[in-house]
C-alpha cells in the first residue's frame, strides 16, 4: 500500500534530519517509536508497530509505502495525519493525502 502527502502549492518544509541512524526523525513524529531499518539520501526504511515503512520523495510531495505487515486503514490513516501534522504543522489545511497504486496497462 502507497500513499502520498501532497502540498497542492507544491511546497514541502525544509526538513531537519536527526542523527546518525535516526534520519528518519524527520518523517516520524515523536510520539511513535521507530527503528530505522535503511536510509540513503533522503529516504529509507523505518520499522514502526512491527510494520516496515518506506518513506520517500515524489514529483508532487512525501511518498509513504508499508512494505512489510498488515494495518487497517484507520491505523494507516492515523499514522499519515500525525505524520501530515509533524511535518507540515497542525494549522496547514493545504495537504491531501492519496492512496497510490500503477495503472494496469
Amino acid at each position: 500500500m502507497k500513499f502520498e502527502l501532497v502540498d497542492r502549492q507544491g511546497y514541502i518544509p525544509d526538513l531537519n534530519y536527526g542523527d546518525a541512524g535516526q534520519e528518519l526523525a524527520s518523517f516520524i513524529p515523536s510520539d511513535y517509536s521507530f527503528k530505522q531499518v535503511s536510509y540513503h539520501n533522503g529516504e529509507g526504511e523505518a520499522l514502526i508497530d512491527g510494520h516496515t515503512w518506506h518513506f520517500f520523495f515524489t514529483q508532487e510531495g512525501i511518498g509513504i509505502k508499508l512494505k512489510d505487515g498488515i494495518v487497517t486503514l484507520k491505523e494507516a490513516e492515523k499514522l499519515l495525519l500525525s505524520i501530515k501534522s509533524h511535518i507540515w504543522g497542525d494549522n496547514h489545511q493545504q495537504v491531501q493525502i492519496f492512496m497510490a497504486g500503477v495503472t494496469p496497462k
